[in-house]
């Protein structure tokens, strides 16, 4: 895509307003994307949660960061149905998402306060126990704002 495309396609971005958050973060992080492939910025702490370190993680988080917000809506509202909590291997398997996409969304469900330990655990297949999670007022609130 060339420069000027891409300063077109910002542009269009910066105007969008939406009262959605999962939508905002999607527009944010596609605008720190363009930013930081015009040379405006670094990018750092615009993508989804993956490990630093990894060049494949990086390329999946690139990948998947238009999306990111919707998916993340999506995790949130399945685990406000299911009101005793989910364990991560439980909500992987009922929504039929794979660890590597689920993951990064609770993470940031848990750092905006939408979702948390509940302080009761269960076995997982490996009979191993987990952390069971559930959706706080404040996560209830911002999917019923939507």
């Amino acid at each position: 895509m060339s420069k000027r495309t891409m300063g077109r396609v910002l542009a269009e971005l910066k105007s969008i307003q939406s009262e959605d958050i999962f939508v905002a973060d999607s527009i944010k992080t596609c605008i720190a994307l363009l930013e930081a492939d015009l040379g405006r910025r670094k990018g750092n702490g615009t993508l989804p949660p993956h490990q630093w370190h990894s060049d494949t993680s990086r390329a999946a988080a690139e990948a998947i960061a238009p999306k990111f917000g919707t998916i993340t809506r999506k995790v949130l509202a399945h685990l406000c149905s299911y009101p005793l909590g989910l364990t991560d291997e439980e909500a992987q398997q009922t929504m039929g998402m794979e660890g590597n996409s689920y993951r990064p969304c609770r993470v940031t469900l848990m750092d905006r306060g939408f979702v948390v330990d509940s302080g009761t655990r269960r076995k997982t297949h490996q009979r191993k126990d987990a952390v069971v999670w559930s959706v706080t007022p404040e996560g209830f609130l911002a999917l019923n704002e939507l």
